[in-house]
């Protein structure tokens, strides 16, 4: 059974430290949509959710709202806005935070619909370096605030796939006029007369 994330390091971290639990079947959507741009240099940085959200079509009411209920619950819980991550232990659980979790994953199904239609080639790559961070999020050097966590993980290779796989431009079909079915009918025909000549 698949499981959907955006950007599933954090959580396969404290799922695998607390709880022994290594994630697999995991489709990551901040991986399927940086795969979808269609040049290397345009992937060189990873979108966050506000970005692919505000990318994804949603009508200006709904984008205002999810805005307002996110930067409602960051003032409670962010220590930089004066929060403390203390206020997810209360209970119950006040509405500003409910309303900001339920915005972290409201838009993931229509998020994952818009960004999972590549080629099977292209699902592999997206679901090969998922699978690797995964593993990364495991070591105990995993680092959950690294300065380079803003940088798209695709190799030289994995840009190139990537690059053929949007800029594929296939040859123009070929005009076959009427001569050449005759020529090809001819053909044939003299093939069988030598075939049935030789036995």
């Amino acid at each position: 059974m698949p499981k959907v994330f955006f950007d599933v390091r954090n959580d396969a971290d404290a799922l695998y430290a607390h709880f022994g639990v290594a994630l697999q079947g995991v489709e990551d959507i901040q991986l399927m949509e940086s795969a979808t741009r269609v040049t290397t240099s345009s992937r060189k940085y990873l979108n966050g959710l506000a970005r692919c959200i505000e990318q994804s079509g949603l009508d200006s009411h709904d984008l205002t709202s999810w805005n307002l209920a996110k930067e409602k619950g960051a003032r409670l819980f962010k220590p930089g806005f004066g929060g403390s991550y203390k206020v997810f232990e209360q209970r119950p659980i006040c509405d500003d935070i409910i309303s900001c979790c339920v915005g972290d994953v409201q838009h993931l199904p229509n998020l994952r619909s818009k960004f999972r239609s590549g080629t099977v080639r292209w699902q592999v790559l997206v679901r090969t370096e998922t699978k690797r961070r995964v593993e990364a999020s495991h070591k105990p050097e995993y680092q959950p605030h690294g300065p380079d966590r803003t940088l798209a993980p695709w190799s030289e290779d994995q840009n190139k796939t990537l690059d053929d796989e949007w800029n594929y431009v296939p040859p123009p079909p070929i005009s076959l006029d009427r001569n050449f079915y005759w020529s090809y009918y001819y053909d044939c025909e003299n093939e069988l007369n030598y075939s049935d000549n030789s036995d």
